[in-house]
């Protein structure tokens, strides 16, 4: 079945509208290229003044070509483009490429132009590539609508928001037996998404690794689902920009703050099976590890090194990362043994101390010995390979050679992967550029090398242990209201009946921000979240009354504009008795008064929960749900209580979660010991917490109106969990 984005990718013909004899032009650079890439497909330049170019007739109008072009190269000033688009779809265009500037990123009068750009592509079946693109290129298919040098055919494909990177990556990996495949300019993504192109890039049979650049996504959702699909086959490697986003700036709750924009793409990614990389100089040497070799996968690494002190480092870096190295028999340690002589050590890392000096073909039979292990499943060779016909003799040369051949072939054959550090990477020895020649990486960098491999075991844990599908509801069963529920003894504030089945979109009626304590509360009944008990008093003597028996009490205040009472002093725990309830109500009513005055708030306060004390948990968590605004509904599970915000130990997942989704997110907190039993402690009761994850989640997918709620903290015990405070927030604030 032909992929919809084909004509981009795969176009029998392409035209350039602004074609021109400038040569310093886009118009000019884009023919030229086509015509140096081997582009076999028909070109047509566009202008109106005709004529010819590069030896090609030059039409005068996008109707005047003989046939319509798959795909077309708009090389036009911004304010021209919506009508060239119209155009292009009048005549049956199937894509345009729009590389101007002048959109939405420069303001309203942009924002409008764009806006019309797509309505002419809708209307007319076109699809568009930016505007504020850098273009695209398929080496397989000759199509070089960048312009520049022809790049010869490869198997990295590159995603990237910048033509800078895409620069510098293009270059780079041209130069490397990797080469590139395909490239893409999302720029606006105005019309077709990353996540289109991601799912074009995994069924490209040339493509064995794609590298992504990305600052903001337009479809954030849309993105995570189609990595988790495309990343089973073929390893995606990212570098986020703009790590510092304002979503932590705009965060409304604890959670939002800590689980602000970058750390929930990190938590998603990594959830999505990409393999992010946060450093510029790592994501060309990573794509390419996990676009070469195959994936660490069910074994140890074994490193091999000629000096010790770089085995040292690399043991702690793969160590600090979670790589396990191979436990090596018995058998396997005595056969390196009289290989390699008794200053040896043969415990993985192997230190041949010395014995490939003279013999750099040892180096292949130390490997052979490895590959014979069922516990070796990757090799990472660490030092001076490469470079002992420079240090010791150029008479070593040719046996150098040689075994740089031998170690890539066993390594082939064993079918695991092999990386090299060199010290003398920087000089290009023809024994190094054997192992290069083979697809082997090889790096000048021990940290780039290390990092390489942490890829391919993060590779290799994904391609083994695959998710099961996203288990996502549909889009129109996301909105269904919720039913009315009651808190303690007394009904919510009365509102029409339409109205009560969701008090997050009451508040956004009302202009409010926040659900009020007893709104939220309401919410979380009808989805059976475990509460503490609460009562609702309106003044001071009701609050008397609801004094609980034989137990302490807390008293929290009750309003709208209010969400959290701490700062104003609205909360009063540990109380004994009706008189000390009593005289609480009144004081934290009276402060929390004064504060909203103070913040120039509503001071509706509707009166107090009195809720019993309850008895010390093992652990304070905070459980919340959020929609946020670039990747759409998460769970958010962490250390709660004083501790969210010092400790900012969470884990993040799409909604819904499974119950054996929220049971991982717990082993993958740092402090998941306290949760687990350290040192014989009782152990939190994990399944109950999962059944309130979960419901958390049904909860924010069936209100539309519900932007974040989150419980901080939940008490959690040896047989139950419990949420002690919830706050809600119905609507963006500003």
């Amino acid at each position: 079945m032909t992929h919809p984005l084909a004509p981009v990718f795969e176009p029998r013909s392409v035209a350039v509208v602004g074609a021109s004899s400038d040569a310093e032009k886009r118009g000019h650079q884009v023919v030229a290229a086509l015509q140096a890439s081997g582009f076999p497909g028909e070109v047509f330049p566009i202008n109106p003044k005709g004529g010819s170019l590069l030896g090609l007739p030059v039409y005068e109008a996008i109707d005047a070509t003989p046939n319509p072009p798959d795909l077309v190269y708009v090389a036009r000033p911004a304010a021209a483009v919506p009508d060239e688009i119209a155009a292009c779809g009048r005549h049956g265009v199937r894509a345009a490429i729009v590389p101007a500037v002048g959109f939405r990123e420069s303001g309203t009068s942009g924002a409008e132009l764009e806006a019309r750009a797509l309505a002419a592509a809708r209307e007319t079946g076109v699809r568009l590539i930016g505007p504020n693109t850098s273009g695209l290129l398929n080496t397989h298919a000759g199509l070089h609508m960048v312009g520049g040098e022809p790049l010869a055919r490869g198997s990295l494909a590159i995603v990237a928001q910048s033509g800078n990177i895409a620069l510098d990556l293009m270059t780079t990996a041209s130069a490397r037996p990797i080469g590139v495949s395909i490239y893409v300019g999302p720029g606006n993504e105005t019309d077709i998404g990353f996540h289109e192109y991601l799912d074009y890039l995994g069924q490209h049979e040339p493509t064995t690794a794609i590298a992504v650049y990305l600052e903001g996504v337009r479809d954030g959702e849309a993105l995570f689902e189609t990595a988790t699909r495309v990343s089973r086959s073929t390893p995606i490697v990212a570098l986020k920009g703009g790590r510092s986003d304002s979503g932590v700036r705009t965060a409304r709750s604890h959670t939002g703050a800590i689980a602000g924009s970058y750390e929930t793409f990190r938590a998603l990614a990594r959830e999505a099976g990409l393999i992010e990389v946060t450093r510029a100089d790592e994501l060309l040497p990573v794509a390419e590890t996990v676009g070469t070799q195959p994936p660490l996968t069910g074994r140890g690494l074994c490193v091999l090194s000629d000096g010790g002190g770089h085995a040292t480092l690399a043991a702690d870096h793969l160590a600090a990362a979670g790589v396990e190295l191979a436990e090596l028999a018995e058998d396997t340690r005595t056969r390196l043994a009289a290989l390699l002589g008794p200053a040896a050590n043969v415990a993985n890392p192997i230190d041949v101390a010395g014995a490939t000096d003279r013999e750099p073909g040892v180096f292949v039979e130390a490997l052979r010995v490895l590959t014979d292990d069922p516990a070796c499943g990757g090799v990472l060779l660490i030092g001076l390979f490469g470079g002992y016909s420079i240090r010791f003799s150029s008479a070593l040369a040719e046996e150098e050679e040689a075994a740089a051949a031998g170690l890539a072939s066993l390594c082939a054959a064993a079918r695991i992967p092999l990386v090299v550090h060199s010290l003398y990477a920087h000089r290009d020895p023809p024994a190094l550029r054997r192992l290069s020649d083979a697809r082997v990486p090889v790096f000048g960098s021990l940290e780039l090398a290390v990092r390489s491999i942490v890829a391919l075991d993060a590779w290799g844990r994904r391609s083994a242990t695959p998710r099961a599908l996203s288990t996502r509801r549909p889009m129109s069963e996301r909105s269904k209201p919720a039913s009315t529920a009651r808190v303690g003894s007394a009904d919510l504030p009365t509102h029409s009946p339409a109205e009560t089945k969701g008090p997050a979109r009451v508040a956004e009626k009302e202009r409010r921000t926040w659900l009020s304590e007893r709104e939220t509360r309401a919410l979380l009944e009808r989805h059976d979240v475990p509460l503490v008990p609460a009562e609702f008093a309106a003044d001071a003597s009701a609050a008397a009354r609801a004094a609980p028996s034989g137990r302490r009490a807390a008293v929290k205040v009750v309003s709208r504009h209010l969400p959290h009472k701490t700062e104003a002093g609205a909360v009063a725990l540990d109380l004994e008795g009706a008189a000390a309830i009593e005289e609480a109500f009144e004081a934290t009513v009276a402060s929390a008064v004064a504060y909203l005055k103070r913040h120039g708030l509503p001071h509706d306060v509707e009166g107090a929960l009195v809720s019993p004390m309850l008895p010390a948990p093992i652990v304070e968590l905070v459980v919340a749900a959020r929609r946020d605004p670039q990747y759409g509904p998460v769970i958010v599970v962490g250390v709660g209580g004083v501790g969210v915000e010092l400790f900012r130990d969470v884990v993040i997942r799409r909604a819904p979660v499974s119950k054996k989704a929220v049971h991982e997110m717990s082993a993958d907190l740092r402090l998941a010991p306290l949760l687990f039993g350290h040192r014989g402690a009782p152990r939190v009761d994990i399944e109950s917490l999962a059944s309130l994850a979960v419901a958390l989640g049904e909860c924010l997918l069936g209100d539309d109106g519900l932007v974040e709620i989150e419980l901080n903290p939940v008490f959690a015990y040896e047989d139950r969990v419990v949420a002690v405070d919830a706050v809600a927030v119905a609507t963006t604030q500003g």
